[in-house]
């Protein structure tokens, strides 16, 4: 007698003890809620199979996903999985005019066994201590330079042995972001940048922050000389905040978005010039303002923005 026969027919005895004397005392008796009790009684047609636990699931489901919403995840996940992740494939579903939420579309991946083989992710450490977080955009912005990986270049730029830059700006409000490929890691570029970000971000900077390297400051090298990149930050009214020397934490949002530039970038990219460079970066900069990010509620930097810029 299987586990399902046994429970079957102990409610076939609470039962019979309830059409004796009454459904209190059997309850009572077998120590089960009245209620089940009540229920039982109602079902029983005089076999214990009627007593049988029925199945939950329900009959029908009313936001289930359509034939054509699954071949769009299945095209989505075949796309992109393997260089983008959850979140690129979910941005390609979109495109294809998939409407439902970011954990929804997981969900139902997962469903259709497109899980993509990818590597459990380890549990996320926890911090005692956490930043303030910036309440509107421009109110801190943190800037930093990635140098391009020597495996990434090609042709004559990797012949004459030169490198290049990538200059990185990142709203600590709404992780917007801006980016642009240099040849030289100098101040003049810092300044150069800075002007394009000014007249690329739609609101007003009120605090940069850095680390200290000269393209930045000359506060450890020099206490007559101003770095170019102080001088453009007083002449636009902008504080100019330095982290602490040796401590690149304290830019985490900016060390975390070169990470994810390395993943999804430059992983997979070569250029035989600052220009092709450039051309490249411009396309990632706009699908990664487009990525969603759990630190964001599954919302992209475009979209936080622009609610942000809304609601001013």
């Amino acid at each position: 007698m299987n586990r399902i026969t046994q429970e079957a027919r102990k409610r076939q005895a609470v039962v019979k003890m309830a059409e004796r004397k009454g459904k209190s005392y059997a309850s009572k008796k077998y120590g089960v809620s009245l209620s089940s009790v009540k229920r039982w009684c109602k079902r029983y047609d005089g076999t214990w199979q009627s007593l049988q636990e029925k199945s939950h699931r329900p009959h029908s489901h009313p936001k289930q996903h359509t034939a054509e919403e699954e071949s769009i995840i299945r095209s989505s996940i075949s796309k992109s999985f393997f260089r983008y992740g959850w979140e690129g494939s979910y941005m390609t579903a979109q495109e294809a005019g998939y409407s439902r939420s970011y954990s929804g579309f997981i969900y139902a991946a997962k469903r259709l066994g497109l899980c993509g083989g990818g590597k459990e992710k380890k549990a996320a450490r926890k911090h005692d201590r956490r930043y303030p977080e910036m309440g509107k955009p421009g109110e801190k912005v943190q800037i930093d330079v990635k140098e391009v990986p020597y495996c990434c270049l090609k042709g004559a730029v990797k012949r004459d042995e030169k490198h290049l830059y990538q200059w990185t700006a990142i709203d600590e409000c709404t992780r917007f972001r801006f980016i642009y490929g240099f040849e030289e890691h100098t101040p003049e570029n810092s300044v150069k940048f800075l002007e394009m970000l000014r007249k690329t971000f739609p609101f007003p900077i009120q605090t940069i922050q850095t680390d200290n390297g000269t393209e930045f400051t000359y506060k450890y090298i020099s206490e007559e000389e101003e770095c170019p990149f102080d001088t453009a930050l007083k002449a636009a009214e902008i504080e100019h905040k330095l982290i602490p020397p040796r401590t690149p934490w304290h830019n985490g949002k900016v060390e975390r978005s070169h990470r994810n530039d390395q993943r999804y970038f430059y992983d997979w990219e070569k250029f035989s010039d600052v220009r092709e460079l450039n051309e490249k970066l411009m396309e990632h900069l706009v699908w990664s303002n487009r990525k969603p990010m759990r630190t964001l509620d599954n919302k992209s930097p475009l979209q936080l923005l622009q609610e942000k810029l809304t609601m001013a």
